[in-house]
């Protein structure tokens, strides 16, 4: 009998999500390479046209998956902006994470029932949208507007767009990815082929409310029991 699943990351926000992952990755090792004037004046400028074409693929993924999919980004906004005391409650004890990694005993021991997104979640995600388009704007103001921006002007949107990209960067590193691997039915939900599925128990643990409040059954298989939920 194969266990029931739910549907918690569509082909779009898979799509979105790596090739976002992909196309960071080449952004930040060709940035820092440029930045910190690691390559000689050849390997500068062909770093910089990869970072250019990066940056057209990251810009187009993050509005693409606005507007092509706009129902989904806006689902996805009212799932990381809706707070409640559950919400608050989570920090109470950082959803347990304290107790479960290190053996530490913060907070209570039950951890409040939280939507699709705990609130560290809900904290870090909306930064890390807010500073992708941040970023996206600042990258494309530099390279085209350069000489009409003024040279203040210019110096503080470059820092920004670079230590930006690393304090982001570390956040991904230590705090996101680790997480992330931690939970590894959404980790490879997110990064297996096709349709992103958790298992439904699993999901009864971490998200009950999202379960209980926002999906809604749309097939289930008399012969295995195979019920798949979706929003």
């Amino acid at each position: 009998m194969r266990e029931a699943k739910v549907l918690k990351f569509p082909i779009s926000e898979k799509i979105f999500h790596n090739l976002n992952l992909i196309s960071w990755i080449v952004l930040i090792i060709t940035g820092a390479l440029i930045y910190f004037k690691a390559l000689s004046d050849e390997a500068a400028a062909l770093a910089m046209d990869i970072h250019i074409v990066a940056a057209v693929v990251s810009t187009a993924n993050f509005f693409g998956f606005a507007i092509i999919n706009y129902d989904r980004f806006i689902l996805l906004l009212k799932n990381l902006t809706h707070w409640d005391k559950d919400t608050l409650a989570w920090f109470k004890n950082l959803g347990g994470y304290p107790r479960k990694l290190f053996g530490i005993n913060f907070g209570p021991k039950e951890v409040a029932p939280q939507g699709r997104f705990n609130g560290g979640q809900k904290i870090l995600y909306p930064i890390f949208i807010v500073m992708i388009f941040a970023l996206i704007i600042s990258g494309w103001l530099l390279y085209a507007l350069t000489p009409a921006l003024g040279k203040q002007f210019t110096v503080f949107l470059f820092y920004f767009h670079v230590w930006g990209s690393i304090v982001i960067t570390a956040l991904v590193i230590f705090g996101h990815a680790p997480l992330a691997v931690i939970n590894f039915s959404d980790f490879k939900a997110m990064f297996s082929s096709g349709e992103g599925y958790v298992p439904l128990e699993e999901t009864k643990q971490s998200s009950p409310k999202w379960l209980e409040n926002d999906l809604v059954k749309i097939e289930e298989d008399a012969t295995d029991k195979h019920c798949r939920i979706k929003e």
